[in-house]
């Protein structure tokens, strides 16, 4: 059985909320031969890779699906002979679905205006508006196994050798300043004095730095604090197994929006989120991360939160693990 996903692009922590689906959609057809394709590009073919091996077959990205109503009447000459028994649409434009079922298949799902275009209907009566990403895909599968599955499995994570970092009874928090957006960053600054603040009260911190902040190592080290993935100024892996084996140590995170969230979260670890001017219902994996949206609290800028606020809402945190 041969299977075509279409995504419209794919940033780290898109793709890791398709990678449980990814999983299952395997187990369901495990003998299916699976084509990944998007507009633009996907981290399931790069960082993510290692945790959809042995599930995506093929990856085609710059697809040329896209918004503009002139690719309609357009040939796609990428798919022109390609066939497939069943295409999964993950997006909602109308324009990009009519382009994607002109490829030539046997069956078609889409939630496009209301599944207008798709062979599969909603006979479940499932939800696909204003809920939590995962659950769209998994309602997505629902749909194809005709039958509800009601429990979101966690991914599953290959093991690989980590550091093990400090032993002892000490409460193990990691701290991710950084962001893909300057405007998703609270500030490293104030993350720093967080980070004393609670190494005063008898925790053991870590942070961990992507290669943005790779200029905030030495300050790190000049007080006394971990950065367990790197060595000598120098990344130790950037095989994304080796950070989710690294952060199953970790008992929460403190971060921003952003993809090292995510990578926790889907580690299974509980995050501390602030946010300013992402949806952070729509960004948060339920039941893995408690958030602070700063306009709740009068504030327009994320950065213009304080952290005498920001520590007295981490204690609650704290005190809830």
């Amino acid at each position: 059985m041969k299977i075509l996903i279409f995504s419209f692009n794919d940033k780290l922590g898109d793709g890791l909320q398709k990678v449980s689906f990814i999983q299952y959609l395997k187990k369901i057809f495990p003998n299916s031969e699976i084509t990944y394709t998007t507009t633009l590009t996907t981290t399931l073919k790069t960082n993510l890779n290692p945790l959809v091996i042995g599930c995506i077959n093929n990856f085609i990205e710059y697809n040329q699906i896209t918004s503009s109503p002139f690719n309609i009447v357009k040939k796609n000459y990428i798919f022109i002979e390609k066939k497939f028994d069943l295409i999964i649409d993950l997006q909602k434009v109308v324009i990009k679905t009519i382009q994607l079922k002109k490829i030539n298949h046997k069956k078609f799902f889409s939630t496009s205006a209301n599944f207008l275009f798709s062979d599969y209907k909603n006979d479940l009566k499932l939800d696909f508006k204003n809920i939590y990403i995962e659950r769209f895909y998994f309602n997505i599968l629902s749909l194809l196994k005709n039958q509800k599955i009601n429990i979101i499995p966690n991914i599953n994570i290959p093991f690989i050798k980590t550091p093990i970092l400090t032993k002892n009874n000490k409460r193990k928090i990691g701290i991710a300043p950084g962001a893909g957006d300057e405007i998703r960053i609270w500030g490293f600054y104030k993350y720093l004095t967080i980070a004393k603040l609670l190494r005063d009260q008898g925790n053991q911190i870590y942070f961990f730095l992507g290669p943005d902040e790779k200029k905030y190592l030495d300050i790190c080290h000049k007080n006394n604090f971990d950065c367990p993935e790197w060595e000598n100024n120098i990344m130790k892996s950037n095989n994304i197994l080796f950070t989710m084996n690294l952060a199953k140590q970790i008992d929460c995170l403190l971060c921003n929006d952003a993809g090292t969230a995510w990578i926790f979260e889907f580690s299974g670890v509980k995050t501390f989120k602030i946010f300013g001017v992402t949806n952070e219902r729509k960004f948060s994996r339920p039941g893995f991360s408690e958030t602070i949206q700063v306009k709740d609290y009068g504030y327009d800028k994320l950065q213009s939160f304080p952290v005498d606020l920001y520590k007295k809402l981490l204690d609650k945190f704290l005190l809830s693990l």
